[in-house]
């Protein structure tokens, strides 16, 4: 599903160019190359060796993200994967390294802090307009029916999706939080499964301690019907800022016109099991990627960028097992 964003936003970048695709299941290679008009690899290795691709996306499910990753750097690939960096800090930092090591670029998905709302947010948190921070909420509050589960065999499970809702899908808000907010110092969480036959949790919260002193709380679930609009909330000592469906909603700063900031309606992805998702913010993070290849600079979003998110999912998770705080 998501290959197929990071296609049509390719084909969108006067500087990139799709050259080939591979999956697992060899019915789907075909269909995707015919519909956008690109070659088959009947291997990953046979991809990987086509000296015309000067660069890798992988697509595939997150447990796998980092050891294809590794295989398309060793090759002297960049190396773009879809979120989480990987369901594993140690090979997460493996693929880091070997990045690293063969001075290749790596690029982690979180397509949401490229919006324009996210990014006045941060150019006014980074100006100071708000203030000292105190406080920095984030709620995805979503639905995913058990047909969504049943679809494909890996959703839901610790092998291979590595966690549930706060790993799969509040991860994006999860991100854009912590990117706000300056980075996350400590987490105390509890899962549950609440309503699903799965695996993993469909329900997550946590309170969050922020290294600027900054407290905090994440709820993340895939069990609320109908499924709401994912909403974060910035409060600093000079004002407010609410995002709520990618959007600002509220903007309640010392000194600011507010209806300079608040943004109209737009279309809310996520919230329900629609698998339809918009290619612009992919195509915004692609270019800066491109960009950073072209320039020889970092992406916006690297590997450290992207390990950070996964830190806090997991250090979730081992809250709530060992029922205490962890420092991550």
């Amino acid at each position: 599903m998501v290959a197929g964003v990071h296609a049509s936003a390719i084909q969108e970048i006067q500087e990139a160019k799709l050259i080939g695709v591979w999956s697992y299941f060899a019915e789907e290679i075909q269909t995707f190359s015919d519909q956008y008009h690109t070659q088959g690899y009947q291997t990953y290795e046979a991809l990987l060796k086509d000296p015309a691709i000067q660069a890798v996306i992988v697509c595939l499910p997150s447990g796998y993200h980092a050891e294809y990753g590794m295989k398309a750097a060793a090759l002297g690939k960049h190396v773009i994967v879809e979120k989480p960096i990987d369901i594993s800090i140690v090979r997460a930092r493996g693929l880091i390294g070997e990045c690293r090591n063969k001075q290749v670029k790596l690029s982690v998905i979180f397509q949401n802090r490229f919006t324009s709302a996210a990014q006045k947010v941060k150019k006014a948190i980074d100006q100071g307009l708000l203030g000292r921070l105190i406080l920095g909420d984030a709620y995805a509050k979503w639905y995913r029916s058990p047909e969504y589960y049943k679809s494909n065999p890996w959703r839901g499970t610790k092998l291979i999706d590595g966690g549930g809702a706060l790993m799969m899908q509040a991860i994006h808000t999860i991100d854009l939080l912590q990117w706000l907010m300056g980075g996350v110092k400590s987490v105390n969480g509890s899962v549950r499964t609440s309503v699903h036959r799965i695996e993993s949790e469909d329900l997550g919260v946590a309170t969050v301690d922020y290294h600027n002193g900054a407290i905090g709380v994440i709820e993340g679930a895939t069990a609320i019907r109908p499924g709401f609009k994912d909403r974060i909330e910035i409060h600093g000592e000079k004002g407010s800022i609410i995002l709520e469906g990618g959007n600002i909603r509220e903007w309640k700063v010392e000194g600011c016109n507010e209806a300079d900031y608040v943004d109209e309606e737009k279309v809310v992805y996520g919230a329900t099991n629609s698998p339809a998702i918009s290619h612009v913010n992919h195509k915004a993070q692609l270019q800066d990627v491109i960009n950073a290849i072209l320039g020889d600079r970092e992406p916006l979003v690297n590997g450290e960028e992207g390990l950070k998110t996964l830190q806090i999912v997991l250090g979730i998770y081992e809250s709530s097992e060992k029922k205490r705080r962890v420092d991550l």
